[in-house]
């Protein structure tokens, strides 16, 4: 559809949208390794969780258009990728 079209908020809510897919490109290869690793922790477990209230935040504030809860939202989720990551590294 012509994104043009549509509401501010949809607009919003499509680029939320996008950006969701492809943080999911990143935290998908992630999670799979760190399983695959047989890693598995409170601080792992806790970082999915995290990850996944933080996008879904994420996806609201953003389509809502407020630009400071995004980036915090956004940086939420990415530091629990960076946990699991780490969380790899240091079983390698």
């Amino acid at each position: 559809p012509d994104s043009g079209k549509l509401a501010e908020w949809a607009q919003r809510a499509l680029r939320a949208h996008t950006n969701a897919v492809e943080n999911l490109a990143i935290f998908a290869p992630i999670v799979l390794t760190a399983h695959a690793l047989g890693i598995s922790s409170p601080t792992t477990k806790a970082a999915v969780v995290v990850y996944f209230f933080a996008r879904l935040a994420h996806y609201f504030v953003y389509a809502a258009g407020v630009p400071m809860a995004r980036t915090l939202t956004f940086t939420a989720g990415w530091l629990a990728q960076i946990a699991i990551i780490l969380a790899i590294l240091r079983s390698v």
